[in-house]
């Protein structure tokens, strides 16, 4: 009877070790993490959205560390991120949703694959978890419709236009002269890097000077539409006259929501050089041959002027060797100096104190000692503090000091700003200054005061 008592207490306590765990297990369940990709076929160009929903156990201590989904021959932007709830099995979880927006630049099946992501949260507070979890893998292809397989290169959005704009630097152009064409192209649903590139021509008789092209995406916050721009530019100069045709361009794009080719044209530009008026050469050539003679006619009648101006010249290249090498020399002995002065070692010991530098701020002070008083080269840090009579610089010197050799830690810490400030104080009471020198003044009395001269002379009556 006792052997049934005691095999059925054995059970009994295995099946409450085995629920106990069973509990435990289920109060601290994983986190969870979901990865998917809709639509998972889309048109080259247009954008797919990557999804990626991150929960974790009662609450997450900081944000989820993702990657950047950087995606070959794509383009990766990121969308909104919304924080969620939600109930699993009786767990309360909470966690962030992620959006990406991925468009492919070229046909062909695309993955994100190999990413992970960090998550700190607190299953049991205040216990905090940091753990890496792997990324599901997903996948999706891009395709060209085949109505619109001959466009190339091959553009899709949900709405296209294109303009152009034309400056001419004078009317009507002659030689030098510049016109400037400007084609833009606005898009809805698409990268403006995903947009085609306008080509300007090389025309003879035009010098052409192309522009960098400019982009611009932007993204409407309510409805994540982005809405891109892409600004070609380039100036053609007149080299010489004649009728010149800047060519017609016509842009062919797929309609994602027609789903149709269309087509935005742009007109040529007739551009006419006109020949330059007949003598204006020589009338360049006499305005410079004028110019050089008034010069000439200037110098011969202040001929005075001119030779004094080139002889201060000639004597000014004469002496500015001599006089840069003199200032080089005495810029390097001022230097020296003050690399040997007081001020300098003073700096450098103010500058060890300001970055908390214990060991620096300590034998920079040392250096410093003996520029204080040069009567006392041999300036120690006990003599500083005798002389300086302060005792909280006593006690800030004698905390570095314990920090620096004593064999155990003092809880008194030195703090460098009130070190540095009763430095500078003591500084300031016994570095000699040039006004408490003993100047050499006049005595009291000029004339020597002899008591035998003033007895004599004491009851002298004036002459009359």
């Amino acid at each position: 009877m006792r052997a049934w008592v005691g095999s059925i207490a054995v059970l009994l306590g295995c099946a409450l070790q085995s629920q106990g765990a069973r509990a435990q297990q289920a109060v601290t369940p994983d986190p969870i993490v979901q990865m998917t990709i809709d639509p998972p076929r889309i048109v080259v160009g247009q954008p797919t959205t990557l999804s990626i929903l991150v929960l974790a156990p009662n609450y997450m201590t900081s944000p989820p560390e993702l990657p950047d989904f950087q995606v070959r021959n794509a383009v990766t932007r990121q969308l909104q991120s919304v924080n969620t709830n939600e109930q699993r099995d009786g767990v309360s979880y909470a966690g962030v949703r992620f959006e990406y927006a991925i468009s492919p630049q070229e046909p062909g099946s695309y993955a994100v694959a190999g990413q992970s992501v960090r998550i700190k949260y607190a299953a049991e507070p205040p216990a905090v978890r940091d753990v890496n979890l792997a990324l599901p893998p997903a996948s999706f292809e891009a395709f060209i419709p085949d109505a619109a397989s001959t466009l190339n290169p091959f553009v899709s959005a949900s709405n296209l236009t294109v303009e152009q704009d034309i400056k001419r630097s004078a009317d009507p152009l002659k030689a030098g002269d510049a016109v400037t064409r400007t084609i833009t192209i606005r898009a809805e649903g698409t990268p403006a890097m995903l947009l085609p590139p306008q080509q300007f021509p090389v025309i003879d008789g035009l010098k052409l000077y192309p522009a960098q092209p400019k982009l611009d995406d932007k993204v409407d916050g309510r409805t994540d539409v982005m809405t891109s721009t892409r600004v070609d530019s380039a100036t053609y100069m007149v080299e010489r006259a004649g009728d010149y045709l800047l060519p017609a361009a016509d842009i062919g794009w797929w309609n994602v929501g027609s789903g149709k080719v269309e087509q935005a044209h742009l007109d040529a530009v007739p551009v006419k050089g006109v020949a330059a008026a007949a003598g204006s050469t020589f009338a360049v050539g006499s305005n410079e041959e004028r110019n050089w003679d008034r010069i000439a006619d200037f110098v011969t009648d202040h001929w005075l002027t001119a030779l004094l101006l080139a002889v201060v010249a000639a004597v000014l290249a004469w002496f500015a060797p001599r006089i840069a090498r003199r200032a080089a020399m005495d810029f390097h002995r001022r230097h020296a100096a003050y690399l040997r002065s007081e001020a300098f070692a003073f700096r450098r010991l103010r500058r060890a104190i300001r970055h908390r530098d214990a060991g620096r701020s300590y034998f920079a002070l040392l250096e410093w000692l003996p520029h204080v008083d040069a009567a006392s080269p041999s300036l120690t840090a006990r003599d500083f503090k005798a002389a300086a009579r302060d005792p909280e610089l006593d006690r800030q010197l004698g905390a570095l000091e314990r920090k620096l050799f004593a064999s155990r830690r003092d809880p008194a810490r030195w703090s460098p700003r009130d070190l540095l400030r009763h430095v500078s104080a003591a500084r300031h009471r016994l570095r000699p200054r040039a006004g408490h020198r003993d100047a050499a003044g006049l005595p009291k009395f000029l004339n020597p005061v002899g008591t035998s001269h003033v007895a004599a002379d004491q009851n002298r009556r004036p002459a009359r």
